[in-house]
């Protein structure tokens, strides 16, 4: 697989979350290696990388898969091939991170639904429960997943064409911390930020794609609150890859995706680009929506 760098929580919680985690210590250093099963937010703070977790229902329903990052095939004139799945329950939001190999060929035989095959693939809008390996990335909160037949994990469908959140809209300067990793509401999560322009410090004029020379990339998106790195993270994520010749024209654009840190810098990597109506076309479509009004009225 390629690879090459690395909801707010209810306040009046916190205490019994801090409670909740040392029971977890207890219960581990009295038996061992045990496997609890809980939710995105509790899995984001309190399990140390390696640690083998249960993502399913705790927090009351199914994580549902909010958006696919990449997906195995031919993108941008690239072959990727593995899985990003964004699935998101009501305290948070994990990045499930496997191979194609991986995902069909899990041997874990525990929780509910279907496992996922050649045949049956991720989409959003399904609702999904798994058994994984905590293994944050670039600060990004992932499970990865093995196919090693003792470890019995596993990532199943509940259920299809299930409503899917609206993705939460952020200002840069919410995003743009250093330690994104304290921030559930938005780690690893499907967020957009609204009215904002994308520029850059070199020749480029639109996405170039799949690059192997990403460290030569310099694009930054700014809105009305600060700025930050835009990293088109080609060489992990084929949803980057499909933004290749979108351009990069200082127009404002609602940009949707998430956020990672490289090192000390919070980056946003971009999957999806909607350009933002300038405001004389948005007043020539209100005076054609008042004619047909008009023409409507008439007609009665």
């Amino acid at each position: 697989m390629e690879r090459i760098n690395s909801f707010a929580l209810i306040a009046g919680l916190a205490k019994k979350r801090v409670v909740f985690a040392g029971a977890i210590a207890a219960a581990v250093a009295l038996v061992g290696t045990k496997v609890l099963a809980d939710d995105a937010s509790d899995i984001e703070q309190f399990y140390t990388t390696g640690q083998v977790v249960t993502y399913d229902n705790t927090s009351g329903d199914y994580p549902v898969i909010t958006a696919i990052p990449s997906y195995p095939g031919v993108t941008g004139g690239h072959t990727y091939t593995g899985w990003s799945i964004l699935a998101q329950d009501s305290t948070g939001s994990l990045d499930l991170f496997a191979s194609a190999f991986t995902l069909t060929n899990l041997t874990g035989s525990g929780g509910t639904g279907s496992p996922y095959t050649s045949s049956s693939t991720p989409a959003v809008g399904d609702k999904v429960n798994m058994q994984g390996t905590w293994s944050p990335f670039d600060q990004i909160p992932e499970l990865t997943f093995t196919t090693v037949a003792a470890s019995n994990q596993y990532l199943k469908v509940v259920s299809s064409g299930n409503t899917v959140p609206t993705p939460p809209a952020f200002t840069v300067s919410q995003v743009n911390i250093p330690n994104i990793s304290n921030h559930i509401e938005f780690a690893g999560t499907l967020i957009e930020i609204t009215n904002a322009v994308i520029s850059t410090t070199n020749a480029m004029t639109a996405f170039p794609g799949y690059t192997n020379n990403i460290s030569a990339e310099s694009m930054y998106l700014t809105d009305s609150s600060g700025v930050m790195t835009l990293f088109d993270w080609t060489t992990s994520y084929s949803g980057a890859a499909a933004l290749q010749g979108t351009p990069i024209n200082n127009s404002p654009v609602n940009i949707y995706g998430f956020v990672d840190a490289f090192g000390s810098t919070a980056e946003f990597v971009p999957l999806k680009i909607v350009a933002v109506p300038e405001p004389s076309s948005v007043a020539l479509v209100g005076v054609g929506v008042a004619g047909l009004f008009a023409m409507r009225r008439r007609r009665k």
